[in-house]
């Protein structure tokens, strides 16, 4: 990698003194701040360019991007025909050109395989998904240094944004440098709340629990005094998917259970010395294994729980055969509602996590990354994206009054205006031209997002504030099962445990972490279901330490450290 970015910065000093000295390189040839830091006029040009927010001759960006199933288009439109194109060109004089699309499962392998080919890449790459994938584009030496040109250009707006949690730039950090611009998510969507069934509750006079004691006699009640009267021992407490970790996405997890004692597995977290260290081999853990196959034997949890995936396990609840679930506050609208189809009496709602019985209280927090904008290092204008994120910061992410995308970006596409009022209804659209979320078409992915808006907006929803803001009038058309859910995520937002490890696989780690992560597993399934006893965890413990896990514990802090002065 030195040896390249020394490569690198001969090169760019060689273009600068063309650019500057000769002023005849073409801009393939041009770096990606040399020629704007070293010409005055170009530097101008840019200058006048973010302020007046327009260029005034064309200028095109040729992108390749990530497609996914929620991506859709009315009659005869694609990717580089709709009113999103549309409006870039008509705002910024900026011509969007999508070189070639992918869906997530073949855009790795065209990646791989430009990259290998040493072909030509497009000015702009916005990706979704492997780190591997990300890793191999920044280490080809072929992108720009961003952290300059986020400085440089991003409006204070946007980097008020980025740094409500400035982590998103770790994986991207090489030798100080930063090589790909997150693009950011909401925060806590995927964080867990407590969902049980209210009529249950109701039926044998029941509180919501506020430990997990009082939890472990809400699901002895559940799973054997015949909830759903049918006459039948078919229920259980907890709807839990073991299948693929104690920690996974947040639907039908068991992370809250782990972090009632202060632990999260599966995942990296600070100890009482600053340092990283991994969750699933902390003491606590073999506490919760303990009290995760207790409650197996009592029939609390699913026998087949650690079949179960996290969709299988939230079956339970929707099909009426469990009382609690721990799910993400949106499980209010899916796939939760699905019980009232098996019984239309049913009723459910949000609760906060319990406590346990030193009174912690914990889950772990799911990012605000999703998605990454590389730019081209020989890309002419690399200003044109952030000219085109800084308007999306400024007027889309939460819009005020009077603002140019107060309500969407374009009107009978994304938002209808009815009786003066703005609605976001499908049912409101009609059929030959049904609504459109063109936050789906954009640059970044989902549109701007600023990570805390979401849930701070919904808590303040639930507590009987009345909607003013665009964003909070849209957000206000969730369902109110949804809106609770989200405050009750708010309210606790200060126990969410964040994976302090974000980093690209290590050297050892890309050796030796799937046998180690089988190894977890297996020991973990075994205590819980009663073929090993509590004390395999101790064996568990000490030969992931003597075969990698050490040394990856070593390496994984080196990083840290080395990120953390960025």
């Amino acid at each position: 990698m030195k040896k390249r970015l020394v490569k690198l910065s001969a090169l760019m000093t060689a273009l600068v003194l063309c650019v500057g000295l000769l002023g005849a390189c073409g801009s393939n040839n041009e770096g990606n701040t040399g020629g704007a830091a070293a010409d005055p006029e170009k530097q101008a040009a840019v200058k006048n360019v973010l302020e007046t927010g327009k260029y005034s001759e064309p200028v095109q960006m040729n992108i390749v991007r990530q497609m996914t199933s929620d991506v859709n288009f009315r009659s005869g439109e694609d990717i580089n025909n709709n009113p999103h194109v549309d409006f870039v060109k008509d705002t910024f004089n900026i011509d969007l050109n999508y070189v070639w699309t992918a869906d997530s499962s073949a855009i790795d392998t065209k990646i791989r395989l430009l990259l290998s080919a040493n072909e030509e890449l497009p000015d702009v790459i916005q990706y979704r998904g492997s780190q591997d994938v990300i890793d191999a584009l920044i280490d080809s030496g072929k992108f720009a240094e961003v952290g300059e040109l986020f400085e440089q250009y991003a409006s204070d707006s946007y980097k008020s944004a980025m740094a409500e949690d400035t982590s998103v730039w770790n994986p991207y950090v090489r030798d100080g440098g930063k090589y790909a611009v997150p693009i950011l998510d909401y925060a806590s969507n995927n964080d867990t709340v407590l969902w049980i069934r209210d009529d249950w509750m109701t039926k044998y006079n029941l509180q919501a629990p506020t430990t997990i004691e009082e939890m472990e006699k809400m699901m002895d009640i559940f799973a054997n005094q015949d909830p759903d009267g049918n006459g039948k021992k078919d229920t259980v407490g907890l709807a839990v998917g073991l299948k693929n970790g104690m920690n996974t996405w947040g639907l039908a997890d068991a992370d809250f259970i782990f972090g009632a004692y202060g632990v999260m597995p599966g995942q990296w977290n600070a100890d009482s010395d600053g340092n990283l260290a991994y969750g699933s081999v902390q003491p606590a853990v073999k506490t919760v294994l303990g009290k995760l196959k207790e409650w197996m034997g009592k029939g609390y949890i699913h026998k087949e729980a650690g079949l179960h995936d996290e969709g299988k396990a939230a079956e339970l609840f929707s099909a009426g055969k469990a009382g609690i679930v721990a799910a993400p506050y949106w499980a209010g609208g899916w796939p939760l509602p699905a019980v009232k189809e098996i019984d239309p009496n049913a009723d459910y709602s949000a609760y906060p996590l319990p406590a346990g019985p030193d009174g912690q209280i914990g889950r772990s927090q799911s990012g605000v990354s999703n998605g990454v904008i590389l730019i081209n290092k020989n890309y002419e204008h690399p200003e044109a994206f952030f000219l085109y994120a800084n308007y999306l910061y400024n007027n889309q992410a939460n819009p005020q009054a009077g603002s140019p995308l107060e309500y969407g970006f374009k009107e009978g596409y994304d938002y209808l205006i009815k009786d003066g009022q703005p609605t976001w209804d499908p049912e409101q659209f009609p059929t030959e031209n049904p609504i459109m979320n063109m936050g789906k078409y954009a640059v970044l992915f989902d549109g701007a997002r600023i990570p805390s808006l979401m849930m701070k907006t919904l808590s303040d929803l639930d507590s009987g504030k009345e909607p003013a803001t665009a964003f909070e009038k849209k957000s206000s058309m969730e369902m109110d099962k949804n809106i609770h859910g989200g405050a009750v995520n708010f309210s606790q937002i200060e126990y969410a445990m964040p994976n302090l490890y974000n980093g690209s696989p290590t050297k050892t780690y890309k050796k030796r972490w799937d046998f180690l992560n089988k190894s977890e597993q297996e020991t973990f399934s075994k205590i819980i279901y009663g073929s090993s006893p509590i004390e395999a965890f101790d064996t568990f413990v000490t030969e992931w330490k003597s075969s990698g896990g050490d040394t990856i514990t070593e390496e994984i802090n080196e990083w840290y450290d080395s990120v953390q002065t960025n």
